[in-house]
């Protein structure tokens, strides 16, 4: 056997092992997560599988390896990927609370990474959310207004027809 068959093979064998111990796992609650046990402030998504929910600069690898993969928006919406469906809301509010600075810039152009994130995670049409986020920008984003009233006000404003 030559030499890249054995270190493709041992790769292969390492790959499966962890995924294997991580399917054993149990899942947290989403609290849990959110407390930090079950993923960091990278989020969930394959990052949040890999490296959990340790603090410091491994959540910017676990941000990064979300970003390549591209797989945190797809476990938000299908609840796989350490991401839960059924807290939605809470899950787009601590989404909201960590942008909130890109998310309110994006939002008074109407556009936006964070603004479609924020339509994705509550299962919303981007458009709807573009279009009412920058004509009630105040409504959203004044300072009286905490990241769980954002959610509940973009909820009850008609642009989530399955939501609110």
């Amino acid at each position: 056997m030559n030499v890249k068959a054995v270190v493709g093979l041992l790769a292969l064998a390492l790959c499966l092992g962890f995924t294997a111990h991580q399917a054993s796992a149990e899942k947290k609650a989403l609290i849990d997560q959110v407390d930090g046990a079950g993923y960091g402030t990278a989020g969930c998504g394959l990052g949040s599988i890999i490296f959990g929910a340790k603090p410091g600069k491994i959540q910017i690898v676990s941000a990064t390896t979300n970003g390549i993969y591209g797989n945190q928006s797809f476990g938000i919406t299908s609840g796989t990927s350490n991401c839960d469906i059924p807290h939605m809301g809470q899950q787009a509010a601590v989404f909201i609370e960590v942008n909130k600075e890109a998310l309110r810039k994006e939002a008074a152009i109407g556009q936006g990474e964070s603004v479609d994130a924020v339509a994705m995670i509550l299962n919303c049409e981007k458009a709807e959310v573009r279009s009412e986020m920058k004509s009630h920008f105040d409504r959203y984003f004044s300072e009286d207004v905490d990241s769980y009233e954002t959610v509940r006000r973009l909820l009850n404003s008609g642009v989530c027809p399955n939501q609110g």
